[in-house]
């Protein structure tokens, strides 16, 4: 390994230090004690030696940049955090627009911290907005001056990663105030803005978003789209929409097609992919590309060796000297894992499979090139995968190898169609139309593949980590060890295939006859519960307004259950809390029926995706207009609608599940009002778990609704809040009341199991 990565390595792994684990003041000292033991071992002379002193005063570096680059960009606008302040800001780039807010990034000028920043824009219900604004307009405005490195009471990386130092919520008009005198710098924004509005303009609606995420990584519409981006995201494929090395690769192979591989033609690449980086943002996926792709061109002509390892070395150093703080960002972690499989494991595999398969046919190269690429890919991306997003895609690789060559059509095609369009819409437009039937492909392959069960497994099953993790160590031996010994790669494969089919049959007979359960999932701000016995499943609500995703955190807790289908779905009421995961669990699995109460009113705007995606999905939708039972397997539920009050939470639906002679009440976010009500039509009884209303909520768990309920257990779904949930008094209430109380904040999902033989055990899973 050359000198260079090892030098990387260490700068890379003392900004990761500093990061998650090192106390910032303590820094520089750190980094002093590590620089006097490496120039301890400049003595040692041998290669370990060198490597050993490249790496110490390299992690020193990296400590010291990591440290001044708080201290100078990040602590002084942590200190005005809470502040409303007037500032003049430049923007960099074109304001971006969502359903609920709009936001635009730029320059601080003056009146804060000259850093990078985001400005946030909440509507206040009279159609506020921001103006048409453009790279390089000169704006001012009053903003309050928020953490960027504090989100939801927690450490939050997104934005330092990112280089935006500093966070800001609108809070007066915005006024044009002037232009900047360079505004042609930004002419590679004005043109991915324009590739954006001509995709709308040429490609018909259900394949715009798509192709213009994958022109220019912008991904906003096709989240937009829940099925599609739940499709592709449970398919393992969305690295297909976030610009990288694959992109860049297509567009230097396009210019090669055109115009043949020579020194004139790498030249050329070079102003090219330095402008494409610009254009699609200078993201680290992408800024990792265009470095390793310079590198690679550049090799050749200076006289020198290609080397994969050495240039995914310089760019990793390069984002970091640029930001340290880079290191906690997600997609750089996720995409130089990516690369280093490939540029480690695939001319390996490759190797083998050259020894292997019948690779003179064309079809087989390509089908075993585009296998091997994926698989190396995903080879050291899927832990981190796993421990980010809490599954593992397994049919990745499969979904590549069906879409990758209509994706590299798309692309190429796509930037062709745009470049018509400025002058031939017409013909542009048909074109679109055509190129639309490759994406529509895509799409229902990434929608079939979502469909296996088995697609992606959720790690919060501890049987599936486990395996995830026995196989790793499978592979790691054999490649280390096994394989010098002549062990065939089969080994490995098969007693992974078995420990997977092993895990799955095992979540088949998760819950035998006699058995049933009920889980709280921990969806932070929220709620979601999950009532299951052997011949059948309930869910009642599915939202969360934290950071997690309720729609997937619900479909993997049913997959490790054992359960693909899903026969009931009760939405308590349609607050964006209980309800906005419930499309995408549509799409994740099978629904049988969805109860909702009748006449409930849609303020956050849940209904409209529940009833398309319940269309789509051939998924029965009833509206309750009256209290009712429903048997489930061996579950008799009783719905009952308080109608206590004008408000939407004491109209809400409230549980209760009787199962194996056990009772489980679900409030969903009734309070007083609907308490009293159940009490009055007596409908209270004792019960066996409590899944407290409103989120622990003062005005929620009342005394008299306890003294007559009398829980064994009480669970109170939450998350971090503004509201002050739950209160202390209705825990003191409900400690006072109940055996057990838990909270998913604390415990994680509560599970508590029933049995006909053994009665009731409560535990968290």
């Amino acid at each position: 390994m050359r000198k260079l990565a090892w030098a990387a390595l260490g700068f890379a792994a003392a900004a990761a230090l500093a990061e998650y684990i090192l106390p910032t003041e303590g820094l520089p000292y750190i980094a002093a004690a590590l620089g006097v033991l490496s120039a301890g071992l400049l003595f040692w002379r041998k290669p370990a030696g060198r490597r050993a002193v490249i790496c110490g005063f390299a992690a020193a570096l990296g400590l010291l940049a990591w440290w001044a680059h708080y201290t100078v960009h990040i602590a002084p606008a942590e200190a005005l955090a809470g502040q409303d302040v007037t500032v003049t800001a430049r923007l960099t780039d074109y304001p971006e627009r969502y359903d609920a807010y709009e936001r635009a990034e730029v320059r601080i000028l003056e009146g804060a911290p000259k850093e990078r920043a985001l400005l946030y824009l909440y509507p206040d219900g009279e159609g506020e907005t921001l103006p048409d604004l453009r790279p390089g307009d000169v704006v001012e405005t009053e903003i309050r001056i928020t953490s960027a490195v504090t989100r939801r009471g927690e450490r939050s990386r997104t934005y330092t990663a990112q280089g935006q130092d500093l966070l800001g919520y609108i809070r007066g008009e915005v006024t044009v105030t002037g232009r900047d005198a360079y505004a042609w710098r930004y002419w590679p924004q004005e043109l991915c803005h324009a590739v954006k509005e001509m995709c709308g303009r040429i490609f018909p609606a259900d394949a715009a978003p798509f192709v213009k995420a994958l022109l220019t990584g912008d991904s906003a519409d096709l989240e937009a789209d829940v099925e599609n981006y739940t499709a592709m995201r449970t398919a393992g494929v969305l690295h297909i929409v976030a610009i990288s090395g694959m992109h860049l690769g297509i567009l230097v192979a396009m210019l090669e097609i055109l115009l043949g591989k020579s020194r004139r033609t790498g030249l050329l690449c070079v102003p090219v992919i330095l402008f494409f980086m610009l254009m699609t943002g200078c993201k680290p996926s992408m800024v990792r590309a265009s470095v390793m792709m310079l590198m690679l061109i550049a090799a050749p002509l200076v006289g020198r060796e290609r080397d994969g390892i050495t240039s995914l070395a310089a760019a990793l150093l390069l984002l970091l000297i640029a930001n340290p703080m880079a290191i906690g960002g997600v997609g750089l972690q996720l995409s130089f894992t990516c690369m280093l499989g490939l540029v480690y494991l695939l001319p390996r595999l490759m190797g083998w499979a050259s020894d292997h398969l019948p690779m003179e046919r064309d079809i087989v190269r390509f089908v075993v090139g585009t296998a091997a690429s994926s698989l190396s890919a995903t080879a050291f991306s899927l832990p981190l995968s796993a421990l980010y997003f809490g599954a593992a895609p397994l049919l990745g690789p499969l979904a590549n190898v069906l879409t990758i060559l209509p994706v590299e059509v798309c692309f190429g095609a796509g930037y062709v169609l745009c470049a018509l369009g400025a002058v031939w819409p017409a013909a542009a437009m048909a074109g679109g139309r055509l190129l639309a039937w490759p994406v529509r492909f895509c799409e229902l392959v990434y929608r079939l593949i979502a469909r296996v069960p088995a697609a992606s497994i959720g790690i919060s099953n501890i049987w599936a980590a486990l395996w995830l993790a026995l196989t790793y160590a499978l592979f790691i031996l054999w490649w280390f060890r096994l394989r010098r010994r002549r062990v065939s790669i089969t080994v490995p494969v098969s007693l992974s295939v078995m420990g997977l089919c092993a895990v799955l049959l095992a979540a088949r007979f998760a819950i035998r006859p006699g058995q049933g359960r009920v889980t709280a999932l921990d969806v932070d701000q929220g709620l979601c519960v999950v009532l299951a016995d052997h011949d059948g499943a309930v869910m009642v609500d599915c939202g969360s307004t934290g950071l997690l995703d309720a729609g997937g955190e619900a479909a993997s807790y049913l997959f490790s259950i054992g359960k693909t289908r899903l026969d009931l779905l009760v939405l308590t009421h349609l607050h964006a809390d209980h309800a906005n995961g419930a499309e995408e669990l549509i799409y994740r699995m099978p629904v049988g029926r969805i109860i909702l109460p009748a006449g409930d009113s849609d303020e956050e705007g849940c209904l409209d995706g529940i009833l398309t995606a319940a269309q789509k999905r051939g998924t029965e939708v009833v509206q309750l207009a009256e209290e009712s039972v429903v048997q489930v397997g061996d579950m008799a539920l009783a719905l009952y609608l308080p109608n206590a009050a004008k408000d939407m939470n004491e109209r809400g639906i409230v549980v209760r599940a009787e199962m194996l002679g056990k009772r489980a009440y679900v409030m969903g976010d009734a309070g007083d009002d609907a308490e009293l009500a159940l009490l009055a039509a007596g409908s209270v009884t004792d019960m066996d778990v409590l899944i407290a209303g409103h989120h622990g909520s003062r005005t929620a768990s009342g005394v008299l609704f306890l003294e007559q309920a009398r829980p064994e257990t009480a669970v109170v779904s939450v998350g971090y809040n503004i509201y002050g949930q739950p209160s202390a008094e209705t825990m003191e209430r409900l400690a006072r009341y109940c055996d057990t109380v838990l909270r998913t904040d604390e415990a994680g999902d509560v599970t508590i199991r029933f049995s006909e033989e053994a009665g009731r055990d409560g535990e968290k899973e």
